[in-house]
């Protein structure tokens, strides 16, 4: 089979490699679509601690099972399915409690087991185990499932941070990611949504989503901004899905009495402290949360959340590009170019999906 082989920082290359063999209790799916995540371009740029190469990047899968072991009696063979990538031991308090990506022994497809930019991925056994497999609703596309793991981690997110009915929501970065977090804030029931960037191209790319105001932070104080539109009381709620310690900061200083912040986004390993008026936090008794990765049944609901309409996979799926073609779809991530880029190593298979895509930006 055809794989996109990562071994090591800039260096990804097509090949021929075997096929994965159907072990006891495993399942192998056929890889119909692989979204790009911030994480592979990163793990491709510089490397990632976790990840010993030669290996497959890619955990945003969706696909077809096309084997299953003969002990694999929850499956079969012919099912659509996303694959949750990150493996608890099933057995610790974080998995029994439902926050398998707690796990402290978890382990993660595309960092300990081979991902899916290649034309099959072999779902271990402890994934089966722990039901990191979802079957995607027949109203949903491959191309829009693939969109369900980044979903699936904004989900839980947004469970710690449990918006309420007309909540204030400030989301500080125009990505794919906060766009999705902006969707679910609105779904939630928030009252205004905010998207703020410091990129003015970007924000104007997301004006289709049509929310409650634009702030651009390259001509406009982001907290003064913030303050004008909630009659000087600040948000409810800021989720930060941008990755430096300046939007950070201005998150925290934009939040309201009693508000909720979250750092959706991790800082550089070489600067990862921010400084921050802790008197501000305490006087206006502020919340901050952390949240990473997600659990099985975040990506279940984010199915749903796509099949429902809540969440418009449509609009947040720019281009799609063959697997071959995986190092330009990783260039157009770099650039932040469109939203989410995702790739297949079927694409000619995905001629009837992409025609209920008339948006999408194909390369081949």
């Amino acid at each position: 089979m055809e794989a996109a082989i990562y071994k090591g920082i800039g260096e990804m290359t097509i090949e021929d490699i075997q096929k994965p063999q159907v072990e006891p209790g495993t399942v192998l799916i056929k890889v119909k679509a692989c979204a790009i995540c911030g994480g592979d371009l990163r793990t491709f740029r510089h490397g990632h601690a976790a990840i010993q190469t030669p290996i497959v990047l890619g955990h945003e899968i969706a696909g077809e099972i096309v084997e299953a072991a003969a002990d694999v009696t929850n499956y079969k063979v012919g099912e659509r399915v996303i694959v949750a990538p990150a493996i608890g031991c099933g057995s610790c308090s974080y998995c029994l409690s439902g926050w398998q990506n707690m796990c402290y022994t978890r382990k993660t497809i595309a960092h300990h087991y081979n991902g899916g930019f290649a034309e099959y991925v072999l779902v271990p056994a402890g994934a089966i185990r722990a039901g990191n497999i979802n079957r995607i609703p027949d109203e949903v596309t491959y191309l829009e499932a693939s969109l369900a793991e980044p979903l699936a981690c904004v989900l839980n997110a947004q469970e710690v941070m449990d918006i309420k009915l007309g909540d204030s929501v400030a989301v500080i970065g125009a990505g794919p990611i906060g766009c999705m977090h902006a969707e679910v804030a609105r779904a939630r029931g928030a009252g205004k949504v905010f998207l703020i960037n410091r990129s003015a191209r970007r924000l104007q790319e997301a004006e289709k989503f049509g929310y409650d105001a634009y702030i651009d932070l390259s001509s406009t104080d982001g907290v003064q901004a913030v303050m004008d539109l909630t009659n000087g009381l600040g948000a409810n709620v800021v989720i930060i899905t941008a990755g430096t310690a300046e939007a950070q900061n201005l998150g925290i200083a934009m939040a309201s009495k009693m508000g909720k912040v979250c750092l959706f986004a991790g800082l550089p390993k070489s600067q990862p402290t921010i400084e921050f008026d802790a008197n501000h936090v305490h006087y206006r008794q502020i919340a901050v949360y952390g949240a990473f990765s997600s659990a099985p049944r975040h990506n279940a609901l984010a199915l749903e959340m796509i099949r429902s309409g809540k969440v418009s996979a449509k609009q947040l799926l720019t281009h799609l590009v063959s697997l071959k073609e995986i190092r330009q779809g990783m260039d157009v991530v770099d650039a932040r170019g469109g939203f989410r880029v995702s790739v297949s190593p079927f694409i000619d298979e995905l001629e009837e999906e992409i025609q209920q895509h008339p948006e999408l930006i194909v390369i081949k």
